[in-house]
């Protein structure tokens, strides 16, 4: 989202028309009379955030009143003299229009032109007149822009979804968790990848391997891994840590949103955790662009730019072209990556009810990659020389390590409206990943006899190669009625899902073994990898799913069901044998939430969803779907525009997860389950010219039945205790007008390193803060440049953010700083 300067005070000069604002429910606008146009101009910021196009539901009635309402549903600013709005009136208006179209449709029969100004705003003249009289005793109505779920969020609060029911619904109206991350805060704290994007979220785990290796994005969500990814709601394909996996660069995005929970009923199957959602850039109607460069730690350099607007005076073409180049180094030796990245999209409006966007995504990453695990002995505790194992320790080859990723997405969006009441939607994603994988990994100390050598590992040199292919078809149809005191948006839709991995693994377990503590400069150019692993395979998803969002007065009932059909083919080339697996499936959902007048919204809520799982029991029987379900109690808190507070209690259970067979050993059963109890909070908070986000979560996530013997035990997948927090001050005083200084903190709880809880990881915080400068203010001619330094982990606090098992300890992110220079017009 490109920035705008939306704190310019607006200036109230009669007091007399506050009486007229009241009449706009939720809008905020300001009226200004008997002023100059220099003072008019004022408002100009809030212009640039008007939607393309809108809904409106203005009844007939004065003119006046309707142009208010209008500002304000629009979000534009429009100016006038008081007296050629005098005893008029108006048609009104309703369904969804530009905002010119709209004005025009609302000024039938008044005998006023519409002249649109070069910054956006719309002035009103006689059809016969001096426009020069405009400069007197004028008029200006502004209105900020109405937030659409589909859209940018001005700011760090977003008050609007489309994840949680797949209709642009209030967050409030929604029975469930749901965390935005805007645009405005990726920027504000220097996120390089959806990981960083994601630490200041509740109930989620980024630690792990992609603490800080930025090839993949892979984060735990209420206890349950990984977290399924989905891009404008369609599945981004993820075979887990062998690679293959596609990564969203966040500068593409407007907004990323988590749905906590199983969400089989809109998504198909899926971990009972919850999803993950991203919201790409889409063209907008009005011209505007970006240009970045930046530099930082490790030698980076970074480039990006963002233009969109109009490709002719109609607006029924608008494009917009996103690209990203940056390269550096790594926090481990050797290790670097590149990328280059297109994101062009183009929209077609040929009317006020009808869009079709097609967007697309091309992507080269380049680099030796940062995956490497390092054992527990070492790393997290002192090895036998009272050390531990350096930060920028490198396990590989400097002359094998690389990865290389080629990454394309296309697709389309459509939606048309029949009436104010329904309206059909279509999407299609098509996504194609090829990577490759050089490297080494740590297996297990070198030993001889009986004898432990903990100062060197055994090393697996590999070469993994594969290639993933997704696409997904969504259509819907959204209906709004009434029956009596009810008011009902119906959702029914059917989706499909196809998603085939081709896998070649070679690896070699004949490597000299590596120092880790000492230089490594082992020849592993006489060690080839052999294929020993080669598959192909392919999952096929169909769903029908129907969801009904009932209002009565207050109260919002959201219940939906969903029928499922899925197959698995899993082929091991090698072997030449086939493991097929055909399930179906029904989920539901059911939610109840309660908004006062006052901002308070109490929900509960029951969610369900289905995993397919491949292979027999010990009968020769095929597994049965894992399966996972909710049960949350939660209240949402709006007391005004810029504040949201978010509380829930929730419990997660997934059944049918497979364990051991105590009768068959050498097989396994369904007799797993795994459980999942928490609380999470969330406040986000823009008041004057400080925002505040603050998170804390407590989970306790236990196996609660399996047959490893780690039965009752704590899940190692997530710490139970975790809380952040983040504060922006803008300074507005004269000589520290258009400073920003921004602090945050991570605070990660102690958690079991395995699952048989033989050893701890221990608790750690970091710390991050971030500068930034509005150049403007010092200098009108330097308008729309801004300066910015950004510094994680600031006290350079060495810690191990994860350990799933004795070899599987990762070091989280060393200090790292960047300065940025971005430009907007």
């Amino acid at each position: 989202m490109l920035p705008t300067d939306t704190r310019t005070p607006v200036i109230l000069i009669n007091a007399a028309k506050t009486a007229l604002a009241r009449s706009v429910h939720r809008a905020l606008f300001s009226i200004t009379l008997a002023t100059p146009l220099a003072a008019v101009m004022i408002a100009q910021p809030a212009v640039a955030q008007a939607r393309a196009d809108a809904a409106f539901d203005i009844p007939a009635g004065p003119l006046g009143s309707a142009l208010t309402q209008f500002a304000a549903a629009a979000g534009v600013t429009v100016s006038f003299e008081p007296s050629y709005v005098q005893s008029l009136s108006s048609p009104g208006l309703h369904g969804r229009y530009s905002a010119e179209a709209g004005l025009r449709q609302l000024l039938v029969g008044s005998k006023l032109q519409v002249l649109r100004q070069a910054n956006g705003s719309y002035s009103l003249l006689p059809m016969v007149g001096d426009a020069s009289t405009l400069q007197l005793d004028s008029t200006s109505i502004t209105g900020t822009a109405v937030e659409s779920a589909y859209g940018p969020v001005n700011g760090y609060v977003a008050t609007r979804s489309a994840t949680g029911t797949k209709t642009d619904t209030p967050i409030l109206e929604i029975p469930q968790a749901i965390n935005v991350i805007t645009a405005d805060q990726v920027q504000a704290q220097g996120a390089r990848n959806l990981t960083q994007a994601l630490r200041y979220t509740p109930g989620l785990a980024t630690g792990g391997f992609t603490d800080r290796n930025t090839i993949a994005d892979e984060i735990t969500s209420r206890g349950f891994a990984p977290t399924p990814l989905y891009l404008d709601g369609a599945y981004v394909p993820y075979a887990g840590s062998l690679g293959g996996a596609p990564q969203i660069d966040p500068y593409t995005l407007e907004r990323i949103e988590v749905l906590k929970g199983p969400s089989s009923v809109l998504y198909g199957q899926n971990q009972p955790g919850g999803l993950i959602n991203m919201v790409s850039k889409r063209p907008t109607r009005e011209q505007r662009s970006q240009v970045k460069l930046g530099a930082g730690s490790y030698n980076r350099a970074n480039g990006a730019f963002d233009t969109s607007g109009p490709l002719d005076e109609q607006g029924e073409f608008t494009y917009r072209l996103v690209g990203v180049a940056n390269k550096g180094n790594e926090q481990v030796a050797h290790a670097h990556s590149e990328r280059l990245l297109l994101a062009p999209s183009l929209t077609w409006s040929p009317n006020e009810d009808t869009s079709f966007t097609v967007l697309a995504q091309v992507q080269r990453d380049d680099g030796a990659a940062d995956y490497q695990s390092l054992p527990m002995i070492g790393s997290l505790k002192r090895g036998p020389t009272g050390q531990h194992i350096d930060r920028d320790f490198f396990s590989g080859d400097s002359h094998y390590n690389d990865y290389k990723r080629n990454q394309y997405i296309f697709g389309y969006d459509f939606t048309h409206r029949f009436s104010d009441d329904l309206a059909v939607r279509s999407t299609a994603r098509y996504t194609d990943v090829r990577d490759r994988y050089k490297g080494f990994y740590l297996r297990s100390f070198v030993s001889d006899g009986d004898s432990v050598d903990y100062t060197r590992a055994n090393r697996v040199k590999l070469d993994w190669r594969q290639h993933n292919i997704a696409y997904t078809l969504d259509n819907n149809l959204e209906y709004k009625f009434n029956t009596g005191a009810l008011q009902h948006t119906t959702l029914a839709g059917v989706d499909y899902r196809h998603f085939s991995r081709k896998y070649d693994g070679y690896n070699a377990y004949n490597v000299l073994p590596v120092d880790l503590y000492g230089k490594n400069n082992y020849d592993t150019s006489s060690v080839t990898p052999v294929l020993d692993t080669q598959w192909d395979n392919t999952v096929r998803q169909t769903g029908v799913y129907v969801q009904d969002q009932i209002k009565l007065d207050q109260w919002i009932l959201t219940v939906g069901g969903r029928q499922d059909w899925a197959e698995i083919d899993n082929k091991d080339l090698l072997a030449k044998s086939i493991a097929s697996q055909r399930d179906n499936k029904f989920t539901g959902r059911i939610g109840l939430t309660y908004v006062t007048e006052f901002g308070l919204a109490p929900y509960v809520s029951y969610s369900q969803s289905f995993l397919p799982t491949l292979g027999t029991d010990s009968a020769g029987k095929s597994f049965e779907p894992t399966e996972g379900e909710q049960y949350e109690v939660g209240v949402k808190y709006q007391p005004a525009e810029g504040t949201l507070l978010t509380a829930s209690v929730f419990q997660v259970t997934q059944k049918n997860v497979l364990t051991q067979d105590d009768d068959n050993p050498q097989y396994q059963a369904q007799d797993g389950e795994v459980r999942s109890r928490g609380i999470e909070l969330e406040l986000k908070s823009t008041l004057d010219n400080i925002d505040v986000l603050a998170a804390a979560t407590y989970i306790d996530s236990f196996y609660t039945k399996s047959n490893y013997g780690d039965q009752g035990n704590r899940s190692e997948s997530q710490a139970p205790v975790s809380a952040s927090l983040w504060v922006d001050y803008h300074f507005t005083q004269a000589m520290l007008n258009g400073l920003t200084f921004g602090a945050g903190a991570r605070y990660t709880g102690r958690k079991p390193g395995d699952s048989s809880n033989s050893f701890d990881v221990p608790a750690y915080a970091v710390y991050d803060a971030t500068v930034s400068y509005d150049m403007g203010k010092l200098d009108p001619s330097l308008r729309g440049l801004q300066a910015s330094v950004n510094v994680q982990n600031i006290f350079d606090r060495e810690y191990v953010s994860d350990c799933n098992y004795a070899f599987g300890c990762y070091y989280g992110q060393e200090r790292v700083a960047s300065v940025e220079m971005t430009y907007d017009w």
